[in-house]
């Protein structure tokens, strides 16, 4: 590509209409109309269906004149360089609504985002590591320091601990039973830490995430098998507006759940938990239980509280690429929502979550009224707030539901507002 070839920009029906009409007088042969203009056949395709919109000065020469026609206004005329210069002069008041005054190291965070590793997880997380490895790494920490007390005393333990860190088990006396030993992931950093520093790199954070056979909180089920690093997608968006939704993140002690009366929703949640690997899940009529430690991963990942009056939709959601923010409302409608005639409601008895889920909606060009509230005894604070969502046929085609019932009134509901609208036009 050369920066300093000059491109201008015509009006994109009447491009597409000029690179239609070269191909037709080459019988529809791409590969000797290409070499007509003297571009790749993938850049002449990309200029006929008007995905490419600036198009080299000397290529627009060869068609008009190949053509016999007109030359046409030009829009914009400029190079690669002035042509970018000018799209982020334009770009930058809108970048800065969207993403702050930081707005460039938000983007790059958002380029660079690998997914959420296990240098992400929370630091009560609980470790247990292949064998060899949970070896070779207290071993060369106890070379480091010279004797296990100094390590001991470094990373803030007993010696009796780091004795059962190195076997992988001890012993419950409640129990009478040996039961494996986890290693607390904040104890994990800091030996990674030291080691770093002393230049073995093989006990990187990476390189621990690659020997992590289970994790857990202090107590309870592990997950078996982990995936790492656990990639944005539309099973772990969901999970989260579930959380938000009908979902409960757990206290300590508890599990944490996800209930409704629909199989299929329930279903659909089993697998997405599979995105973290084998996790344990505990079945019940209308409800499944799974790992705390999951939920507390996707809360202090994305900066969030999951509790019914505390939960609310953080910035670093709006970092969620938006064919993933579609998956997350359609997990929160499926569980917040009721379906009418010419609208769908979301309900909630809190007004800070229903306002971000709002501005989400707004983000994605789905069209909503205000939010508005009325009086219920039955709330806790006596109120409950409802947003409407008017625009039902963009919302069944970027969102729909899962949901059986709401689904089928949606269908039902759309189809209606068509008929009537080809009624409308056929009297007029």
């Amino acid at each position: 590509m050369n920066k300093d070839e000059i491109r201008v920009r015509i009006d994109e029906k009447l491009q597409k209409e000029l690179f239609n009409n070269l191909i037709k007088k080459f019988n529809r042969n791409f590969g000797q109309a290409s070499k007509c203009l003297e571009i790749t056949q993938s850049s002449l395709s990309k200029y006929k269906r008007g995905v490419t919109k600036y198009i080299p000065q000397e290529v627009l020469f060869k068609i008009v004149n190949y053509l016999g026609v007109k030359y046409p206004d030009i829009i914009y005329s400029g190079t690669i360089k002035e042509i970018r210069n000018d799209y982020m002069k334009k770009a930058y008041p809108v970048l800065e609504k969207k993403y702050g005054s930081s707005w460039a190291k938000e983007l790059t965070n958002r380029r660079d985002f690998k997914g959420i590793c296990l240098s992400d997880f929370p630091n009560n997380t609980f470790v247990f590591l292949e064998e060899k490895y949970r070896k070779e790494l207290l071993e060369s920490a106890y070379a480091l320091f010279g004797t296990l007390t100094k390590l001991a005393n470094a990373i803030g333990v007993s010696v009796g601990r780091l004795s059962c860190w190195f076997r992988g088990e001890q012993k419950d006396y409640k129990r009478n039973n040996i039961g494996i030993q986890f290693i607390p992931l904040s104890k994990l950093k800091l030996i990674s830490k030291y080691l770093l520093d002393d230049g073995s790199e093989e006990f990187s954070m990476e390189n621990i995430e690659k020997n992590v056979l289970m994790y857990r909180m202090q107590a309870g089920n592990p997950i078996k098998n982990p995936k790492f690093p656990i990639k944005e997608s539309p099973e772990l968006t969901r999970l989260l507006f579930h959380l938000f939704g009908d979902g409960y993140s757990g206290k300590k002690g508890e599990n944490a759940g996800y209930r409704n009366t629909y199989n299929e929703l329930l279903d659909e949640f089993k697998e997405d938990l599979k995105i973290f690997g084998e996790v344990p899940v505990y079945e019940q009529k209308y409800s499944i239980k799974f790992p705390r430690i999951l939920a507390k991963i996707i809360e202090d990942f994305y900066e969030v509280k999951c509790g019914c009056y505390e939960s609310y939709i953080s910035k670093k959601i709006f970092q969620i690429s938006k064919k993933n923010l579609y998956f997350g409302i359609r997990a929160f409608t499926d569980d917040e929502a009721s379906v009418y005639s010419h609208s769908i409601r979301i309900t909630s008895a809190n007004y800070n979550l229903l306002d971000g889920i709002k501005d989400i909606l707004d983000f994605l060009k789905i069209k909503t009224n205000k939010i508005k509230f009325q009086f219920n005894s039955k709330a806790k604070y006596q109120k409950v707030y409802y947003l409407d969502i008017r625009d039902l046929e963009n919302y069944r085609k970027y969102i729909g539901f899962i949901h059986p019932k709401k689904k089928e009134l949606l269908n039902s509901y759309v189809k209606k507002i068509k008929s009537m609208r080809r009624k409308r036009l056929l009297k007029s």
